[in-house]
């Protein structure tokens, strides 16, 4: 039987935890006020069911219960709004990854640990993930430059690791082609309808092959660097 493994983006709950999190360990105390938190985390909900073009800043406004006063002290624009929730995201999806990178032991278990890491927290949050890393993927879109920097300090972690782990150090190209890889494959999942158990074992277990086959079974001397 099929079983949709995807969580409902509008987990106000989730949502909110991730968000405080994020905003309390940075050093702006402009990033901690309460009101900012929650036009965030109520934004989601309404970018997930609406999308960015359908989403109007009333819309935003009406979700998180507030006045424009109060939105317009903290944001510029609902492309403002979604840039936001977009670094906290990518930030946040960072320190797992870094995480589960610095406690494995093997260049197998960097790669497991990571990309099971990466796929599950993209389902798990689903149709904001989804909206995000479609509108990140055009070079117009303010999200552009916060995806490549998300991609760049991603490989940088698994470079490094992997050099800790096994002595030798790949070019970030290696780790930015593996990168674009799990983006596309998450984007798939993400647009299926229904997403079972066995689909995503399937996804996980061929990207990971694939990356073990580079990195672990791969021996051509362009793939390194002194």
């Amino acid at each position: 039987m099929t079983t949709n493994i995807t969580k409902k983006s509008d987990d106000l709950g989730q949502m909110r935890l991730i968000i405080n999190s994020v905003l309390n360990a940075q050093p702006d105390n402009s990033h901690r006020s309460s009101a900012r938190a929650e036009i965030l985390t109520h934004a989601i909900s309404v970018f997930s069911n609406r999308g960015l073009e359908r989403t109007t800043v009333q819309h935003l406004l009406d979700a998180a219960t507030v006045s424009r006063r109060t939105f317009y002290k903290y944001f510029k624009n609902k492309h403002d709004v979604l840039e936001s929730i977009y670094e906290i995201f990518v930030e946040h999806m960072l320190q797992l990854f870094r995480v589960q990178a610095e406690g494995a032991s093997t260049v197998s278990d960097i790669i497991s640990n990571t990309f099971s890491m990466y796929f599950d927290y993209h389902l798990s949050l689903g149709a904001i993930i989804r909206l995000m890393a479609e509108e990140a993927r055009r070079t117009e879109s303010v999200l552009w430059p916060h995806r490549e920097k998300a991609f760049q300090s991603t490989a940088k972690v698994l470079q490094t690791e992997m050099c800790r782990v096994s002595g030798r150090k790949h070019d970030l190209l290696v780790f930015n082609t593996i990168i674009w890889t799990l983006e596309g494959c998450s984007l798939q999942l993400l647009n299926q309808t229904d997403c079972s158990e066995q689909t995503l074992a399937n996804y996980k277990e061929i990207v990971t092959g694939v990356a073990e086959a580079i990195l672990v079974d791969g021996t051509a001397p362009a793939l390194f660097v002194a």
